[in-house]
């Protein structure tokens, strides 16, 4: 893997309806030849659109979780789950796994009825990744005992919120305990499908520092990220989407961020990661 700042750069593709496919990126990102894919009206944007606006309203409250709430610029609102597979301010190092399973079949039902007009998300997010597998199945993630992960959750980021620098290198969680050994955990890929664009923000911003960059920039603490010194010397690209276009990015190697959303129309996206197994025979997802 490239360490130096001067040589690594983020390596994107597009993808457009009529335009070539790359039928193989999640390889390629596990290659380290890939770090972001991005599909162009991958998905059919009228009803993801419809559920978007649905959801950005202040009148009713679908069900939202919001385990960072006690970070109020990072205050994420999740639907589908109240315990997500990743750190949160609510839980540092990650929730367990019972608590993870037990939130994922309580909340199973919450997206049943976001979308309208016979449209099945999970089968349009099999079928979209399908096309970046290489021709290996894609699978919802299941715990040892047959019990489901959660397959995806939808976010909703408002006026002021943001997302920001990390690394989504999971697997050391207690969580994943039982799923990492079944998993090839050379990196992790987040795969993200919007749903409704706000007005201004809630760019995907990535940046050529991974776990292994040497003395990467940090604030005195030693912990968060030194963002305008990040800016400053790494290579970085920025990537706008809209209603229907999915991103892929190997999240486990890439310091990325959600800039901050301006404006008085939230982004609402549906997501999760997903990895190769051992074998790379299949690729599993989650979120």
């Amino acid at each position: 893997m490239t360490n130096d700042m001067q040589t690594r750069t983020i390596r994107s593709c597009e993808v457009v309806p009529a335009g070539p496919l790359r039928g193989d990126a999640i390889a390629e990102m596990y290659d380290d030849v890939l770090d972001v894919a991005i599909a162009r009206g991958a998905i059919d944007a009228a009803p993801l659109a419809a559920a978007g606006e649905s959801l950005d309203r202040d009148d009713r409250d679908p069900g939202w979780a919001r385990p960072n709430e006690r970070m109020p610029v990072e205050d994420i609102q999740l639907l589908g789950t109240d315990t997500p597979a990743t750190p949160t301010y609510q839980a540092p190092r990650g929730a367990s796994l019972q608590d993870y399973l037990e939130s994922a079949s309580r909340h199973a039902a919450e997206t049943d009825g976001v979308f309208a007009g016979g449209f099945e998300p999970r089968a349009a997010v099999e079928r979209m990744l399908a096309r970046f597998a290489g021709g290996r199945p894609v699978e919802a993630a299941r715990a040892d005992d047959g019990r489901e992960y959660v397959p995806f959750t939808i976010r909703r980021l408002r006026d002021g919120k943001q997302i920001g620098l990390h690394h989504d290198y999971h697997y050391p969680l207690a969580l994943y305990s039982e799923l990492a050994p079944h998993l090839d955990t050379r990196t992790l890929v987040s795969w993200v499908v919007t749903m409704r664009k706000p007005a201004s923000g809630g760019e995907l911003c990535v940046y050529a520092v991974t776990p292994d960059t040497p003395n990467p920039p940090k604030m005195p603490n030693g912990f968060s990220w030194d963002l305008d010194a990040v800016e400053r010397g790494y290579p970085s690209a920025r990537f706008t989407m809209e209603a229907g276009d999915v991103f892929l990015l190997a999240s486990g190697r890439c310091l990325h961020r959600i800039a901050p959303i301006e404006g008085d129309r939230a982004r609402v996206t549906l997501g999760g990661f997903l990895a190769f197994d051992k074998t790379r025979t299949r690729v599993l997802y989650w979120s």
